[in-house]
């Protein structure tokens, strides 16, 4: 069986949760986008027209959107985490049939501990494939709305936006392939670690009767700094790719409100379609 046969298995495994989870999921981001649209009513109808009845109004209208999206959120995100648990749930049980299976179910070099580091790490790493799809769905969603209203807003800055979005999402990709390879390292450094703890405990009795227990704690040090070493370089790796994915996106909303300051300077957008554009901005990225 291959990767792609354990992902499919574990997504299909869990379809009715990941479909109830993706609408609940669609739900709240919808209700996240129309957010910064109200923020921008309240601006042109209440604020800068200084009524307080209308101001009244929009903010109980903010008020019950927030109660909706935040219920979506929280079910829809329940459902999703339900369905990668179960998902990881059963495949940890097919490894252990698989691994006590009188025929022989393990690889002979695999340690007791890698493979409880296979049954524990990576079965957990598959379910949660269950939780990003409805992810991907949701974020689909969310930029389907943005973009209609963006556009509905202001042509050039909705134009400025869809474009620049996934250029940073591609820079951000790019910036985090250091990561992923530090990541895999630091799996197979952490099953190697794993290994070589479940197999000294095994063997403790055996060691000390042969009096090489100083050998095998020194083995499992050398083992244990090579994980170390492997996850601190993963840890330095995704504090550099955050740090430069914040710094691009800062320096593309400030790009943002100096357009759309200029337009509303112009009289081209109004104060509270300026809120909007940048508010849709800030929640694409």
């Amino acid at each position: 069986m291959s990767g792609r046969d354990v992902l499919t298995r574990s997504v299909r495994g869990q379809g009715r949760r990941v479909a109830v989870g993706a609408v609940l999921g669609c739900v709240h981001q919808l209700g996240e986008a129309l957010v910064p649209v109200l923020i921008g009513v309240v601006v042109d109808q209440a604020v800068a027209g200084r009524d307080a009845g209308r101001l009244a109004l929009w903010l109980a209208v903010l008020a019950v959107l927030y109660v909706c999206l935040s219920w979506s959120f929280r079910l829809g995100a329940r459902i999703g985490e339900r369905g990668a648990e179960e998902a990881a749930h059963t495949l940890r049980l097919a490894l252990v049939r698989r691994v006590l299976d009188p025929r022989g179910g393990a690889e002979d070099d695999r340690l007791a501990g890698e493979l409880a580091n296979v049954a524990t790490e990576d079965a957990k790493r598959v379910g949660a494939v269950n939780m990003a799809l409805m992810s991907g769905v949701w974020a689909v969603a969310g930029l389907a709305v943005s973009a209609v209203v963006l556009l509905l807003t202001s042509v050039p800055l909705g134009l400025i936006v869809l474009v620049g979005t996934p250029v940073l999402l591609w820079l951000g990709h790019l910036l985090s392939k250091p990561l992923e390879r530090r990541s895999e390292a630091e799996q197979d450094r952490a099953a190697g670690a794993a290994g070589a703890a479940a197999d000294l405990v095994a063997g403790l009795r055996v060691l000390k009767g042969l009096g090489a227990q100083q050998a095998a704690v020194e083995r499992y040090r050398r083992t244990s700094r090579v994980s170390l070493a492997a996850t601190l370089r993963a840890a330095r790796a995704e504090s550099w790719q955050t740090g430069l994915v914040l710094a691009l996106t800062g320096v593309f909303i400030a790009l943002i409100a100096w357009v759309g300051g200029r337009l509303a300077l112009e009289g081209s957008l109004s104060l509270g379609q300026l809120v909007t554009a940048v508010g849709l901005a800030l929640f694409l990225l």
